[in-house]
């Protein structure tokens, strides 16, 4: 977990505190009440498959920078803070490869805990299933080198393919479209716009 020296709220030191049966970072500078619940993150990548001379082909993207530069994934990024998580993967998907995607289902999510190989943060990272629009991959030449769509076969002959993304490109291929969670229908709590509810289709 991250170590704070001052509170983000009001400026005081930090001290700890005994909070949801544990020691926590808080501070205690009265009427303030912070607690510090550590360092989280949310990231979330599509799998966009698309019908080639009869082959389905997953799209991916040729990481540029480190870390795993050189590996070939399904492109994603982090959610902003202000940002639905539909919208984040939507836009990481046509930033990475100029391809317009859209939201389809939720095939899984991982869950990392802070320090491990996921990074500094806790981080839940979501892959979504989305319907491919229009465009042809093209990529940057810097934090992407190179993009393209690949069948299963073909990704066994590219070195450097992520297994996570390999892994979500076959739960989309075994699993019919709408199988998994899906953006619920629009409703009184919903039409502000800033909050999505995911569920199974009945």
């Amino acid at each position: 977990m991250s170590s704070l020296n001052f509170c983000p709220k009001c400026g005081d030191p930090i001290s700890t505190k005994h909070d949801g049966e544990r020691e926590r970072q808080a501070c205690i500078a009265v009427g303030c009440g912070f607690i510090h619940f550590g360092e989280f993150s949310i990231g979330c990548a599509g799998v966009v498959t698309r019908e080639i001379e009869g082959v389905t082909k997953a799209l991916l993207v040729q990481r540029g920078h480190n870390p795993f530069a050189g590996m070939w994934q399904i492109p994603g990024g982090y959610a902003e803070h202000d940002e639905l998580l539909s919208t984040a993967v939507e836009r990481e998907v046509h930033e990475e490869s100029k391809v317009v995607a859209s939201v389809h289902d939720v095939l899984a999510f991982r869950h990392s805990l802070g320090g491990s190989r996921g990074g500094p943060a806790t981080n839940i990272y979501v892959i979504f299933r989305l319907n491919y629009e229009s465009g042809e991959p093209a990529f940057d030449g810097d934090e992407i080198s190179d993009a393209g769509f690949y069948s299963l076969a073909e990704m066994e002959n590219i070195e450097g393919v992520q297994g996570l993304s390999k892994w979500g490109i076959q739960q989309a291929l075994q699993n019919a479209p709408g199988t998994g969670l899906s953006i619920g229908a629009i409703d009184e709590r919903s039409k502000t716009g800033d909050w999505q509810l995911f569920g199974l289709s009945f």
